[in-house]
């Protein structure tokens, strides 16, 4: 995925090995005197996190309500679909008892604005769709492809200890939008597992420079991305912070914000790193959206170099991916073992 609203390009089949573009950017990284382990797991344990709103007394009631009637939310799920048993491995446990939590709920009510029956609509849809499509399951082989040049990734955590996913437009290397809205949400599930009591939210941080119409998906592309965002992560989203966006980017931006409900626009800031304090002449009107300082949203020391911080982090895949791949190994052998103990 290039950025947030520009997912991917060119369709290639998953390599054996790095092709010479990849290869050429791994020998640079690997040059390059500075830091290549990524910071997957939260270092604070107690520091501050994004204030929730709480529910009020009506929505506490709905959340009684949802709450008794989970049995009946989980009924005759169907099975994994054909067109997802490919890329899973079916051996995960399905973790629907586990993702079903107070906080789950009132994510679902706060994105539903408190009524039930869309509440509860939604939360069956997302239910089925976890079921069938099983994206905790999502095999790490399947979306390396998407990883290799370091296009997006976790790496750190922001100011209020949520994951930030990295997303560089210039990295781009394929142009196969299903699978790049499968590493899509393989990052998003991966976040969330990542996250330390009492955070639910994500940051992206998107480095927009070398941005172009040439290289950017379609609008139904970003739309069903969009979508899935929306409809089965609702309320995940913290900030999407924007750095260096060209005129083209804001241009783009202003035709798909129209599909963007108006609680996740309220939530994409722009950052310009050759003057932080405020946008160049014009961009800010042009974006619609609010221009912040880098240190409203991160801690420079922690944020990665590209994108204005002062962390001279370089991805290496040969570094990267072998953490996703053990973590992947350490959350089946969890939700197996989980699943041992409930018989």
């Amino acid at each position: 995925m290039r950025s947030f609203f520009s997912l991917g390009t060119k369709a290639v089949d998953r390599p054996v090995s790095p092709g010479p573009s990849e290869k050429a950017a791994s020998e640079d990284a690997a040059s390059e005197d500075a830091a290549a382990e990524p910071v997957l797991e939260c270092p604070v344990a107690d520091g501050p996190v994004q204030e929730l709103k709480a529910l009020s007394a009506d929505e506490q009631a709905v959340l009684a309500r949802l709450r008794s009637e989970i049995p009946e939310l989980v009924r005759d799920l169907p099975p994994i679909d054909e067109a997802s048993r490919p890329f899973v491995d079916e051996a995960v446990p399905l973790d629907i008892d586990e993702w079903l939590t107070d906080e789950c709920l009132a994510r679902y009510i706060r994105a539903r604005k408190g009524v039930y029956e869309d509440t509860r609509r939604a939360l069956r849809k997302t239910i089925e769709w976890r079921a069938a499509t099983r994206p905790h399951a999502l095999r790490p082989d399947v979306v390396e492809i998407e990883s290799r040049t370091g296009k997006m990734y976790l790496n750190g955590f922001d100011l209020l200890s949520r994951p930030i996913i990295y997303m560089y437009n210039h990295r781009q290397n394929t142009r196969e939008p299903d699978n790049q809205i499968r590493w899509v949400i393989y990052a998003l599930e991966l976040c969330i597992r990542q996250m330390r009591p009492g955070v639910e939210k994500v940051t992206l941080a998107i480095d927009a420079t070398g941005w172009g119409f040439s290289n950017a998906v379609s609008i139904g592309t970003a739309r069903r991305f969009l979508d899935i965002l929306s409809t089965h992560y609702p309320e995940r989203l913290g900030r999407a912070v924007v750095f260096q966006p060209p005129r083209l980017f804001t241009a783009f931006y202003s035709l798909v914000s129209p599909f963007i409900d108006p609680v996740t626009k309220a939530k994409v800031a722009f950052v310009s790193t050759s003057d932080p304090a405020r946008p160049a002449a014009g961009d800010g009107a042009a974006s619609n959206s609010p221009w912040i300082a880098i240190e409203d949203c991160f801690d420079r020391r922690r944020l990665e170099k590209d994108c204005g911080g002062d962390w001279l982090f370089q991805y290496r895949h040969d570094v990267y991916w072998p953490m996703i791949e053990a973590e992947f190994a350490r959350n089946k052998a969890r939700l197996l073992a989980r699943q041992q103990g409930q018989r």
